[in-house]
């Protein structure tokens, strides 16, 4: 179907691009994935398109996803610096490092601060 859909869109709008059949899978994943409108218009519109294709190809915990969706806006990571940080596991490296190391009640605001 997927196959089918794609090859109709692209044969009804021969200028646009985007429509290709794993494209659409990402599109399909997306919708799924982040169904709150509000969300998507403050957040996941913020970064590019591959990049949140990347973050929920690789990231399959809603609260991580929005670690990195929120980093990649706040540091301007780049598609290979965003595989980087998720591949390194990032994410729980410094919630696990602000527990560690930090007492009770900063560990806490660490781990806000991150989230």
């Amino acid at each position: 179907m997927i196959e089918r859909l794609s090859t109709d869109l692209r044969r009804v709008f021969p200028d646009m691009k985007g429509f290709s059949p794993r494209n659409l899978l990402s599109m399909r994943s997306f919708a799924e994935n982040y169904p709150d409108e509000q969300f998507v218009q403050q957040l996941a519109a913020q970064i590019p398109w591959f990049h949140n294709c990347v973050i929920l190809d690789k990231v399959k915990d809603e609260n991580e996803r929005l670690w990195y969706i929120s980093q990649t806006i706040q540091n301007g990571w780049s598609p290979n610096i965003l595989v980087h940080q998720i591949e390194s596991g990032l994410s729980s490296k410094a919630i696990t490092n602000s527990e560690r190391t930090l007492p009770k009640p900063q560990s806490e605001l660490a781990h806000l601060s991150l989230t």
